[in-house]
């Protein structure tokens, strides 16, 4: 055999491997395509089935849950959010959002569930740590659930709202369940539930129910009280004259255990240091102004969460400007809301500079914040990621920008 005739025979048997391998891989790949077919199908007979149940519960009560129009529920919903979900709350940890207007927030919706529609209000999301959601609006009930023969996949569905009869959270000593129309949907390890969130879940729906639409200043005060550990009201109420009552509470950085926190009174705002055990207290007829804007980490336009930014707040009195570090910006918009509400008619400083009629400011927008150290906001991006509130990717991508400015 010439050199020629080798050659050739070694050429052959290459692409004939070759030919093989791309065989092989041709039927893997048609192989996984009817695998996958045939999951989607399971996943789409369970759906089916699971919506089926709903749709046509045992024993379904005589009216929905929602009984009122959209704008009158819409409204409700944004009130309870304030009045009642983000005082005492840790938007760290909580599993509940509730009435979110940013564009982001709802950009993700249509991720998870591509049939919602913008003309749906968003009344709240229930999401566990393992991705699973519930969300109710003015049109439907939307969940997104792992699939029990593979939880590697999730089964997606909805019911229209005149089909929902009833949303229920069990807790026990080892799960938390959120039911249905009496049907289990989402089952999820109890010690990931804070009592808050169930607390405060089962209020709005009982009121939602009911109509019970009217939230007064005697009851935010008793379930802000509610939802506080027995420690931290006992603390609280040695704020409190007779007749005054709680209308916020906010804990430092979101976090259950934190040092510090705020209590807002229709009377004052209270700062604690439970390190210090000391307090700082401002009425609101001596803050001369009240302005907010977000922390020098909030200029490298962080992936969070609504309201999920730090903030800087500064209370000026009279005698002395007090800045506050501990808020994001979701709960400093609160604070800033109840100032305005709960503020003299008028307020007049003693200090000549200050405006009667500028008793409330927002710093502009248009100015940013003095940029610190990239060593110091790298530090801070670590406190957020350590804490959840920022992705490892988010991290990395941050953190390569402003060491490039080394």
């Amino acid at each position: 055999m010439g050199l020629k005739d080798l050659f050739k025979d070694v050429t052959d048997l290459a692409k004939e491997s070759i030919d093989s391998i791309q065989a092989d891989l041709a039927l893997k790949k048609e192989e996984q395509e009817r695998l996958r077919a045939e999951m989607d199908q399971r996943i789409k007979t369970y759906t089916d089935t699971l919506v089926e149940q709903l749709l046509n519960p045992v024993e379904a009560p005589a009216s929905p849950l929602i009984n009122a129009g959209d704008d009158e529920v819409t409204m409700f919903t944004r009130n309870f959010s304030d009045k009642l979900l983000l005082p005492a709350n840790s938007p760290v940890a909580t599993k509940i959002e509730m009435y979110p207007n940013d564009e982001k927030a709802l950009k993700n919706v249509l991720k998870n569930f591509p049939t919602y529609s913008m003309q749906e209000q968003f009344l709240f999301q229930f999401k566990d740590s393992k991705g699973q959601i519930i969300l109710l609006t003015t049109s439907h009930l939307y969940f997104k659930i792992l699939f029990p023969e593979n939880p590697s996949f999730f089964a997606i569905g909805s019911i229209p709202r005149e089909k929902l009869f009833c949303i229920t959270i069990n807790k026990g000593d080892a799960h938390c369940s959120l039911l249905v129309n009496a049907i289990t949907l989402i089952t999820t390890p109890a010690e990931e539930i804070k009592s808050i969130d169930i607390i405060t879940l089962t209020e709005y729906l009982g009121r939602l129910k009911n109509n019970d639409f009217v939230i007064d200043d005697a009851q935010v005060d008793a379930f802000i009280a509610s939802k506080l550990d027995p420690t931290t009201l006992e603390i609280v109420k040695s704020f409190l004259e007779p007749d005054e009552k709680l209308v916020y509470f906010a804990w430092g950085m979101g976090s259950l255990v934190s040092k510090k926190f705020i209590t807002c009174t229709n009377r004052k705002i209270v700062l604690y240091d439970r390190d210090l055990e000391t307090k700082k207290s401002f009425p609101y007829d001596q803050i001369l102004s009240l302005t907010t804007q977000l922390s020098t980490v909030s200029f490298l336009d962080l992936s969070l969460t609504l309201g999920m930014n730090p903030n800087d707040t500064e209370i000026k009195t009279a005698d002395a400007i007090e800045t506050i570090s501990i808020l994001y910006a979701g709960e400093a918009e609160r604070l800033k809301a109840i100032y305005n509400t709960y503020k003299p008619a008028e307020v007049t400083p003693d200090a000549p500079d200050s405006s009667a009629s500028e008793a409330f400011e927002t710093v502009p927008q248009a100015t940013p914040p003095a940029q610190e150290d990239p060593i110091a906001l790298i530090e801070k991006l670590a406190v957020l990621k350590e804490k959840g509130i920022i992705s490892e990717e988010e991290f990395n991508q941050k953190k390569e920008q402003l060491l490039a400015k080394l």
